[in-house]
């Protein structure tokens, strides 16, 4: 018989180059010690996660506890769905941010470290969030579904998530992502995209990017959308216009101030669902994973995931 406080913990113990498997033995006496009942299993493959998560929720756990970097957290949020439905409305979350990345727990003002977890738990401060969800094609050319809580970019995003996740990322997350972008910028060619936001014909025409927002970080520290909210039922749009190599080169120390917003060619728009289109080959990423491309058909459900933090 479960207890109702019960943790389940899903490890990826490659996340942080490796240093998560050295590590977790420590971590999980930690929170044993600090009287939280606790139960885990490691990741061995991609989408590992998300069976997990769903088994474990099937079985009656409650609390999941997610370990790993961005595409870890992923891929755990898509393990509390099933058939378009949430496993167990009751059921919370928690992050262990411990990869390279760390963009969501930026969102939510939440430091990185086994110390600043346990203060995490130890508040025991809940609230409801929402969760985006994207229909996309996949490698295979086949309609894709996905949830995600932090930002989903098609464009020059995807391509740098697809360069940086082929190499590894010993220097952390910023730098790794930074050369990322910057090598990307060189060789990337913007694309003929449109973009509709509840219905609308919000753009169309070519393009650098756009993002799709419900949490305010991407690429290791970028402030793309400095004004999202994660639970106010709404994405921010970030679209980013024909911009010149030179001109977001110059730009880009502004993206991580989130000061870019000001910069003729950058708009911003809100809405619950966006449906993008592209005429070339556009690279999808969520949540620092490359899983496929446009066309992109996105919605929110407001509120729809307990969140410790």
């Amino acid at each position: 018989m479960l207890e109702n406080d019960s943790w389940f913990a899903i490890v990826n113990p490659q996340s942080a180059n490796g240093n998560t498997k050295k590590r977790w033995p420590e971590y999980s006496k930690r929170l044993i010690e600090g009287g939280y009942r606790l139960d885990f299993a490691y990741t061995t493959e991609p989408g590992d996660a998300t069976r997990i998560t769903q088994r474990k929720l099937k079985e009656g756990y409650t609390h999941i506890m997610a370990v790993g970097g961005d595409g870890t957290m992923n891929e755990v949020v898509n393990g509390f769905f099933s058939n378009g439905q949430l496993i167990n409305p009751e059921a919370e979350l928690a992050l262990f941010s411990h990869g390279t990345g760390g963009d969501l727990i930026r969102t939510l003002l939440i430091s990185r470290g086994i110390e600043s977890f346990l203060d995490t738990l130890g508040r025991g401060h809940k609230r409801l969030i929402d969760v985006g969800e994207v229909l996309f094609q996949d490698e295979q050319g086949q309609q894709t579904q996905r949830y995600f809580l932090n930002v989903a970019d098609v464009g020059l995003g995807g391509e740098t998530v697809a360069r940086v996740n082929k190499q590894s990322k010993l220097l952390g997350g910023k730098v790794s992502f930074l050369i990322g972008s910057v090598l990307s910028i060189f060789r990337y060619r913007n694309k003929f995209m449109s973009c509709k936001i509840d219905g609308k014909l919000i753009f169309e025409g070519r393009l650098n990017s756009i993002m799709v927002a419900n949490g305010r970080y991407i690429g290791g520290g970028m402030m793309i959308a400095p004004h999202a909210e994660l639970d106010d039922g709404l994405f921010d749009v970030v679209i980013l216009g024909d911009f010149s190599k030179l001109m977001l080169l110059r730009h880009l120390p502004k993206i991580y101030k989130g000061t870019h917003l000001e910069i003729p060619g950058v708009t911003v728009h809100r809405g619950r669902s966006v449906v993008i289109t592209s005429l070339e080959k556009a690279l999808l990423d969520i949540d620092g994973e490359q899983p496929g491309q446009a066309p992109l058909n996105f919605s929110l459900h407001p509120q729809a995931l307990c969140l410790w933090g």
